[in-house]
Formats: C-alpha cells, sequence, structure tokens
C-alpha cells in the first residue's frame, strides 16, 4: 500500500495491510502548508504528535512492514529511477503488474461515490465525471 497523506491516514493504512504487507510511506503532505508559503509551526507540531510510531516487535508479530522514502533527497539517482521507471511500463506491457481499477461516479451521483469511499469497500480510484 502507497501512503503520501502522513498523520491524517498513516494510522488506518497500516491496520488495513493483510499479514505480509508493506506500507511505503513517501510524503506527508498533510504537514504541508497548502499555499501559505512558509511553515504553520503550530500545525507542523500537531501533525509530528499525531504520526503512528511503529514498534519492530508488533511489525514482526503481525507480518507487517513500513519501507519510507523521499524522493526529494533522490535528485543524484536519475539513472537509478529512470532504470526503475523502464522496468515497471515494462511490466505494465507485459501484464505482470496490472493498474488499479477506476471506477467512475457521475458528479449527480456525488453522495454515492462519497459513500463507497466510507464504506472501506473500494479498490483502486474513484472518479467523479462531470
Amino acid at each position: 500500500m502507497l501512503e503520501s497523506n502522513g498523520a491524517e491516514t498513516l494510522k488506518q493504512s497500516y491496520t488495513h495491510l493483510r499479514p505480509t504487507g508493506r506500507l511505503i510511506i513517501y510524503g506527508f503532505t498533510s504537514m504541508l502548508s497548502r499555499g501559505r508559503g512558509r511553515p504553520h509551526w503550530l500545525k507542523l507540531a500537531r501533525e509530528f504528535l499525531r504520526i503512528p510510531r511503529f514498534h519492530p516487535l508488533q511489525m514482526v508479530d503481525a507480518n507487517k512492514g513500513v519501507i519510507a522514502f523521499n524522493l526529494s533527497y533522490l535528485f543524484e539517482e536519475q539513472t537509478l529511477l529512470a532504470e526503475s521507471m523502464t522496468r515497471m511500463l515494462g511490466e505494465l506491457e507485459s501484464g505482470v503488474l496490472r493498474p488499479l481499477p477506476v471506477t467512475s461516479f457521475p458528479l449527480a451521483d456525488a453522495g454515492e461515490a462519497h459513500r463507497a469511499l466510507q464504506s472501506g469497500s473500494t479498490v483502486g480510484k474513484l472518479v467523479l465525471v462531470p
């Protein structure tokens, strides 16, 4: 499972993992200032305190794992990233890697789409179509 929201959804994402599942964290967008241009220090502190802590012994017992990285620090690894993207595209084309399903809802049925999200039974992406 891929996670980029941060404290808002991180614990839920980990909870939804099945045994042998892996949570891949690649960002903390909930901690961004969203257009303010400067950090909102109180919000940063609150969000930092809300970040769940994963205990290694509990992860071993549950057979779950957490992996984290920051793309911002990988600018020097452009060759590695290009190779990975090429390999991933090849896997998509050969059918080894399949994209998640996309479920479309008419914009007029936005409430139904929201209920589907809240149910926790959706897989893939939900799209509102005008």
